[in-house]
């Protein structure tokens, strides 16, 4: 065997062996299909859900019966344990006002996650994207107002839009719509959030629709 075939068997064996230590090292898991017994979510006297169609998609549809600008609400896979990766998912806001729709990750119950929401209401503004770590038993938005922790995006009113996260660490980038640079990077995830599963966050508003959530969690 010659240096040049020898040469280029050997990159090749090495980009082989680099492709399938990189699969290895993750997980995917897709939520496009949602079985209940599987996953938290809530009904109660203030919050319901219904599996139907938005737009023409089959979609999770959440419901807030009472206005509560204290509400922070996950829906999540029971047995799902995410400490970095990539989240992939679709959301829109079918409400008339008040939209606080997103995505919660290293979710440890109902009071103790770190979330990422979306404001259609406030396309184009810094207040479009919010970071911020939940800790209580109310959604303690007050405390996370400083624009460090907000971003601007574009976001539709009403219609469906793509979101994709890459957790990493103490860091989070989040991309809309398929756009290749970072609507938000916040480098300062909270510490004592660790690790748990990932899922649909639904705020303060009367509606919500989340759809396709697929899950890629790198293995330590």
């Amino acid at each position: 065997m010659n240096k040049f075939l020898f040469s280029t068997t050997l990159l090749l064996m090495i980009a082989c062996a680099s492709a399938i230590k990189a699969q290895n090292n993750s997980a995917t898991y897709n939520y496009s299909v949602i079985k209940s017994n599987d996953w938290v979510i809530p009904r109660n006297d203030t919050v319901d859900y219904t599996f139907n169609e938005y737009l023409g998609q089959k979609a999770l549809l959440m419901k807030r019966k009472y206005g509560n600008y204290k509400a922070g609400t996950p829906i999540y896979p029971r047995n799902l344990n995410f400490k970095d990766g990539v989240i992939e998912l679709d959301i829109a806001w079918p409400g008339t006002k008040g939209g606080y729709v997103g995505f919660a990750f290293r979710i440890k119950d109902a009071h103790h996650y770190e979330t990422v929401y979306f404001r259609p209401e406030s396309s184009g503004t810094i207040n479009a994207i919010q970071y911020m770590p939940e800790k209580k038993a109310d959604f303690n938005w007050w405390d996370y107002e400083n624009d460090k922790y907000q971003a601007k995006a574009t976001l539709p009113m009403h219609t469906w839009f793509h979101v994709k996260a890459i957790v990493k660490g103490s860091t989070v980038q989040v991309f809309v719509n398929n756009e290749t640079k970072p609507s938000l990077v916040y480098n300062h995830l909270d510490s004592s959030l660790k690790s748990g599963s990932v899922g649909y966050w639904f705020g303060n508003s009367s509606d919500s629709a989340y759809k396709n959530l697929i899950v890629k969690a790198f293995k330590r």
